[in-house]
């Protein structure tokens, strides 16, 4: 669908909106007006997560914390985005690092005190998953099944690192953030020493229940409890090993590498950076089914109630694989394709590709039927994070599809986002909204317009502009983070009858790369800035050239390729 065409489709009243907020002030992240239908995808994504009913302020361990999801899961993952928008990342996620248990859990979320089914929960689980805050009249809980949230809250405080630059932060959570890697590479509930990875019960994907035997009545009805039966976990649980985890752990492990270089411990960044290529090398070689990650690998056999074909089932971590680091180039862009082919093979079965895992489970999941939640259903939380990896990974023109296709959704949905969708396009329920919101600006910053931060305050910083994928050949970009107040800026220029591109770059820069994707049909340019030419690379990524150059500290007031 045509860029302009999908300007019209976005009602004048938001598009208004759009063009004012960003003339009000250059202190916030924009678009400018000449990307059309982007400025407003952009400016509308921020006041749906700004205004988002589980964003809210709360008095948990005697401070202030705000809150944008209470599950700190998704927390982390709204962070993505609203680093570029709030001030405070810190508040709520030092909550959970605070109460890390000796053995070095972490808790899921944090409910009121006997909140429903789930205040059950505590004559459920062993002790160590659950603690009660009889001062704040709430408890939390670690849901037993789950293993990621040890390499989320590694995020978590990178992510504040990266806003805000408070090395003193790091120092201080440095320890916590180890400690819970350890815990996971050492419980034999989470590592599997049969394969050296991560391990968890057979969820679906990242997700925090497993099948049932039965149905949920049935397996009532026999005097199993369902709770237990979907979220708990012992040594006699069958497990398996789950791609997305052991990608989440690489990722954490390079993170911790990083952190440990900034506070001057490099025998520990080194250690780290080993530990990585552990998971990396483990994950590719066992998990790699030849097109994509397979959702499961045995550890224990599979349940012969649970009807998968696991080495073929596709499941939505593999995105985030990509965006995580863990594949090679070729298996990102065989990631990439698969979901291509899948929205050509499923066009008159689902209106979009983005699903939490494919095929579904038949008859149920646990209940959950075929096409709906994760068991089949269709959710932005894919399509974000796919649509980045599609820009970053020689599909730029994928992306813009993706990008495009969310545009009509908005508009379908008078400008909000949902998350989950049954094929269909009748909108499921189950997932925090503005998780899926989050992936896509996030999509929209560092793919399309390709601003991505390699340390902190966009002080080393990677330019890649693809507003050619999007036929747009003007485009001004303003980029903030919330917590500190640092910023870059760029205005983008092609001119296709004297084969330019220009770029002016404003920002604090120490050191700072940019990446110029040439038009189809151009294999090389030459550079210069500020009038003096500038040794230039090159690299191709499936079909998309580009031009790479290494700029100098501080504002560049004119570069220019020549085509």
């Amino acid at each position: 669908m045509n860029t302009k065409k999908l300007i019209i489709h976005f009602s004048l009243a938001l598009l208004l909106t759009a063009i004012l907020l960003q003339g009000a002030s250059q202190s916030r992240t924009a678009f400018g007006r000449e990307t059309g239908a982007y400025a407003v995808m952009l400016q509308q994504l921020e006041h749906n997560m700004m205004h988002y009913q589980e964003k809210w302020t709360d008095t948990l361990g005697g401070k202030q914390r705000n809150v944008f999801v209470p599950w700190i899961r998704d927390h982390v993952h709204v962070m993505k985005a609203m680093k570029y928008l709030y001030p405070d990342m810190k508040s709520f996620l030092e909550f959970f690092l605070e109460n890390q248990t000796e053995e070095g859990i972490y808790f899921d979320y944090y409910f009121p005190l006997n909140y429903g089914g789930a205040g059950n929960r505590k004559n459920i689980f062993h002790k160590r998953y659950w603690k009660v805050f009889p001062e704040d009249s709430i408890e939390m809980h670690r849901l037993p099944v789950e293993a990621d949230l040890e390499y989320l809250l590694v995020e978590g405080v990178y992510t504040v690192w990266q806003c805000s630059g408070d090395t003193a932060f790091i120092t201080r959570w440095l320890p916590t953030l180890v400690k819970g890697i350890n815990y996971s590479m050492t419980d034999p509930l989470r590592w599997s020493k049969k394969h050296q990875l991560i391990k968890r019960g057979y969820t679906l994907d990242t997700w925090d229940f497993m099948q049932l035997p039965a149905t949920r009545e049935e397996y009532t009805k026999n005097g199993g409890n369902v709770q237990k039966g979907i979220f708990d976990i012992d040594e006699n649980t069958p497990m398996g090993i789950m791609h997305g985890d052991n990608s989440g752990m690489y990722a954490a492990c390079t993170q911790l590498s990083a952190m440990f270089t900034i506070t001057g411990d490099t025998s520990a960044a080194q250690q780290w950076t080993s530990k990585a290529q552990h998971f990396r090398t483990r994950t590719n070689a066992l998990c790699w089914n030849g097109k994509f990650y397979a959702h499961f690998i045995e550890d224990d056999p599979q349940p012969a109630y649970l009807t998968m074909d696991q080495q073929n089932t596709l499941s939505l971590s593999n995105a985030y694989d990509i965006n995580r680091g863990l594949p090679t180039e070729q298996m990102a862009q065989s990631i990439i394709h698969t979901y291509q082919k899948l929205k050509e093979d499923q066009r008159s079965a689902s209106f979009a590709e983005w699903y939490g895992i494919y095929p579904a489970v038949l008859p149920h999941f646990a209940d959950y039927q075929p096409g709906s939640y994760m068991n089949g259903g269709v959710n932005t939380i894919v399509a974000g994070e796919l649509a980045k990896a599609a820009f970053r990974h020689g599909y730029e023109s994928y992306g813009v599809d993706i990008l495009q296709r969310l545009m009509v959704l908005m508009k379908k949905h008078k400008g909000n986002l949902p998350v989950a969708y049954k094929p269909d396009g009748t909108v499921d329920e189950g997932i925090p909204d503005n998780w899926g919101q989050a992936a896509v600006y996030s999509a929209l910053i560092e793919g399309l317009a390709g601003v991505s931060d390699k340390s902190s305050l966009f002080r080393t910083v990677e330019i890649s502009p693809r507003w050619l994928a999007a036929d747009i050949n003007k485009a001004s970009v303003h980029v903030v983070y919330g917590p500190s107040g640092a910023a870059i800026s760029y205005k983008y220029e092609h001119d296709p009858v004297l084969r330019t591109i220009q770029l002016a770059i404003n920002g604090d820069m120490h050191k700072s790369k940019v990446r110029i994707l040439l038009p189809k049909g151009a294999t090389k340019a030459t550079v210069s800035v500020e009038g003096k030419t500038l040794a230039a690379g090159k690299v191709t990524i499936r079909n998309s050239n580009y031009i790479i150059v290494t700029l100098p500290a501080g504002k560049i007031n004119r570069l220019v390729a020549q085509y």
